[in-house]
Parts: structure tokens; C-alpha cells; sequence
């Protein structure tokens, strides 16, 4: 994001005022900036009703304002951050949440040393973000997540969500404390702590039994499994080496105990070849058998999975080709649903992986066109083998780029009710086409 840095006199006020008999070499610098995203999105979906038969009423077309990644409204945020050399802050107003939602405070005692403290960022990011993902996210997703529900006190499975960030290397932002130290030149550590910022919070109880609601400041949660460790090494005119060590999830064992379900993650970003950038990362679980929540009662484990993503980019002079494969090895198909047991039958072993790829062509400098196709078998989508599990996406669109921010107009389509195009609305029928048509607005300063 490109910052609107303020000018000298300013600078030398503020350390006039602020930091009086401090040197301006000292004074504090102030910078302003912004980015925001909104889509105007109409598509096809069914929002779960029925007639009076108890039939689907099928699909309608629905319209709204969204942003890339679904919600209500366009994301609207503008930042401030003034800093010296040793200590500094960052605020950024996020108008569709209507708070300061990421802010923080940094201390840096030593150059080698940065303490924050707030929201903090993503030092290492390996991502896979190209073409459609930047105009609306449907489609091709990566494996179930598990969130908790604090309103009722319990651990629910959600739907499948897409994972372009964080494809190669986890992030390590958080809401705590973080410690960025480099101890030596092209060397990078970081160790992320979270905790709530606000008086409530989901953590998991002392007992290891149950999630509960309140504010969650123990420091076994804090430091162990609300942590966060990463490292990078640089190795100039070739790439990066990346490792990480981050708590994923809380996962049940054969003999019914709760354990923290640590993944490492080793990555490796190549820069060494001009106008090519890849990155390859490997995400391990050190609990390798689990026993899924569905499955409790009959005590049956099944793998977890280890993951393998690879993405690539390559830039000619006006063509730019993007490209990813992810995959799951070694976890679970549950391919069907026994509703006597109301549990599921799962084989273990099951391997799961997604193909895709984008092609964006400048036809002069501000006029764009992007083209994109992605595929994801039933185990990685959804865990699955069962009939109308894979999903096959395509997208393509037009961007015209302005000085400080663009406008993208597309159509994209989906099959195997992966259409999301409206908060979360689906289509009626497993085996349904989605689409939708995004009109997507976005500005940087």
C-alpha cells in the first residue's frame, strides 16, 4: 500500500513540540494511508426456504454489496502511523466493522529487536493470491475448519473456506504481544502470543473439556497453545527459507485425551530466476491419527492429513501467468453418513488435491484481462468421495486500472453447490451450477 508520507515541516513540528531538544534527525514521521474493497455481486442461490410441500423453491437471483470474501457492505479502511526510530504506532479505521480494528503499539529498544503489541502483522506471508480470488471468492475451497461457539459453549464444524493465504507459509499476525528479533543479518525470528483484546473471549478450559466464555489470560493458553513460532533466513540472489510451529487445532487421541494439534511448517520462496517467483511449503501435523468428533463414539482414528502447496508466478511483457497445486496425503474419506449411528464412516488413507491456474493480459497499460480455472477433487473439497463432492470453477474478467485504485467487472461459475454469492446463500441442490457476477471497486493511497 502506498503511503502519503507528510512533509518535512510537519516532521520537524511534531519534534519541535513532542520531542523537545531531540535532534530531527529524531522526530517522529507521519504517514496516512488507505485501502479498501467492495463488490456489487449478483448470482444465483437458495436461501433455505420451502413451499408448503416442503420442496426447495429453487434457485432465485439475489444482488448486494459485499466484499471479496463475502459479509455485508464494501470494506472501507484509512491508516495513521507515526513512528521514530525506537518506538511507533499504526491504527487503521475499518468503516464496514466501525472500529479501529488493527492497532498497535511498538517498542524497539535495540535495531536488532521490535516488541508490539495490538494486532500485529504477518511478517513472512506465503500466499497464492491471483485473478478471481482478488475480484470475488467462490469455488474451489481447501479442507473443513472447526471455529468455536461461544454462545453456546460448544465446538462446531463449519463448511469448507478457501486458503490462498497462508498457501505455502502460516501466518503468524495475532491479536497480543509479538517479538520480531534479528540476530543476525538476513535472519528473521518471530514469536507471536495471543490473547483477547477485549474483556470476552473463546479459550479452552483448564479441564481440557470444553471451550468457555471469558476473558482468557492464563499463561499456559498464552504461551502455549495460543503461540506462534516462525523463522526466515534469506539467501541472497536465491531465495528464502521459512520454518513455523503454530497450534491448529485441539484434536481427540484413541484413548479419549484432548491434545493441541501442532503443525510445523517448512516453506522455500525461489527468486533466483528473473520474472519467476515460486514457493513451495509443507504443512506437518505432529499428531498424525486422530479420532474425529463425528466418529467419538466408535473410537475409530483417522489421519489428519499432510499438506504439500506449490505456487508459481511468471511475468512476460504484458502476460502474467499464476498458478497453484495444493494436496492433502494420508487423511480421511467420509463418504457416508449413517444416520442410525449418526456418525460417519471413515476410511483413512485418502488423498486429496487441487489444480489451478490464471492468465491476465494487459491489452495497454490500464486494461486488463483475467482468465481462470480451478479444479478440487472430493477429498480435498470436502473430505469426501461421495457423488457431487469435487468442484470445477472458472472466472473471467476485465480490470481497468486507474492511479490510485481499479474497477473489475467479471462472471464466474461453480459447480457442486459452491456458490456462496450473497452472505452465504447456496444453491438448492448438491449437484446445482452456481454463478454469480461481481462488479468489484477497489482504492489504495
Amino acid at each position: 500500500m502506498k503511503k502519503l508520507v507528510a512533509s518535512a515541516a510537519i516532521a520537524a513540528l511534531l519534534g519541535s513540540v513532542a520531542f523537545a531538544g531531540v535532534g530531527l534527525s529524531d522526530a517522529p514521521k507521519l504517514s496516512i494511508g488507505g485501502w479498501g474493497r467492495g463488490v456489487w455481486l449478483t448470482g444465483n442461490g437458495w436461501n433455505g426456504e420451502t413451499n408448503d410441500k416442503g420442496e426447495n423453491d429453487g434457485n432465485d437471483i439475489y444482488t448486494s454489496a459485499t466484499k471479496s470474501w463475502g459479509g455485508t457492505g464494501p470494506r472501507v479502511g484509512a491508516n495513521i502511523s507515526l513512528e521514530t526510530d525506537n518506538i511507533g504506532m499504526f491504527a487503521e479505521f475499518h468503516a464496514e466493522e466501525q472500529q479501529w480494528s488493527d492497532y498497535r503499539i511498538w517498542w524497539s529498544p535495540v535495531e536488532q529487536l521490535k516488541v508490539f503489541l495490538g494486532t500485529n502483522p504477518n511478517h513472512f506471508r506465503g500466499d497464492a493470491v491471483y485473478g478471481m480470488w482478488d475480484i470475488y471468492r467462490t469455488g474451489v475451497v481447501d479442507r473443513s475448519w472447526k471455529y468455536d461457539d461461544c454462545s453456546s459453549n460448544s465446538i462446531k464444524y463449519g463448511s469448507a473456506q478457501q486458503q490462498e493465504e497462508g498457501w505455502t507459509f502460516m501466518s503468524h499476525s495475532c491479536k497480543g504481544a509479538q517479538i520480531l528479533a534479528t540476530p543476525i543479518e538476513e535472519l528473521k525470528l518471530v514469536a507471536a502470543f495471543e490473547f483477547p483484546l477485549s474483556k470476552t473471549g473463546c479459550y479452552w478450559s483448564d479441564d481440557d473439556k470444553a471451550y468457555v466464555t471469558d476473558a482468557s489470560s492464563n499463561v499456559k493458553n498464552v504461551f502455549g497453545r495460543q503461540s506462534t513460532f516462525a523463522a526466515a533466513y534469506n539467501i541472497e540472489g536465491i531465495g528464502t527459507v521459512k520454518a513455523g510451529l503454530k497450534e491448529k487445532d485441539i484434536v481427540t487421541v484413541k484413548d479419549g485425551k484432548e491434545k493441541a494439534q501442532n503443525i510445523l511448517n517448512v516453506a522455500f520462496d525461489l527468486t533466483a530466476v528473473e520474472n519467476l517467483y515460486l514457493s513451495i511449503g509443507a504443512f506437518v501435523p505432529l499428531v498424525q491419527k486422530t479420532v474425529a468428533s463425528s466418529v467419538e463414539s466408535n473410537g475409530e482414528e483417522i489421519g489428519w492429513g499432510n499438506q504439500v502447496n506449490v505456487f508459481a508466478k511468471y511475468n512476460m511483457d504484458a502476460l502474467t501467468i499464476s498458478g497453484r497445486i495444493g494436496t492433502i496425503i494420508g487423511t480421511y474419506d467420509a463418504k457416508t453418513n449413517n444416520s442410525e449411528t449418526s456418525g460417519i464412516e471413515a476410511t483413512d488413507g485418502a488423498f486429496g488435491f487441487l489444480v489451478g491456474a490464471s492468465v491476465e493480459y494487459k491489452i495497454m497499460d490500464s486494461l486488463s484481462v483475467i482468465g481462470e480455472v480451478d479444479y478440487a477433487n472430493g477429498i480435498y473439497a470436502n473430505r469426501s468421495t461421495a457423488d457431487n463432492m469435487d468442484v470445477l470453477d472458472f472466472g473471467i474478467a476485465v480490470s481497468k486500472s486507474y492511479s490510485n485504485g481499479k474497477i473489475v467487472a467479471g462472471f464466474e461459475g461453480t459447480t457442486n453447490n459452491n456458490n456462496a454469492p450473497v452472505n452465504a446463500y447456496h444453491t438448492a441442490k448438491d449437484d446445482d451450477f452456481g454463478w454469480c457476477i461481481p462488479v468489484c471497486f477497489e482504492y489504495w493511497f
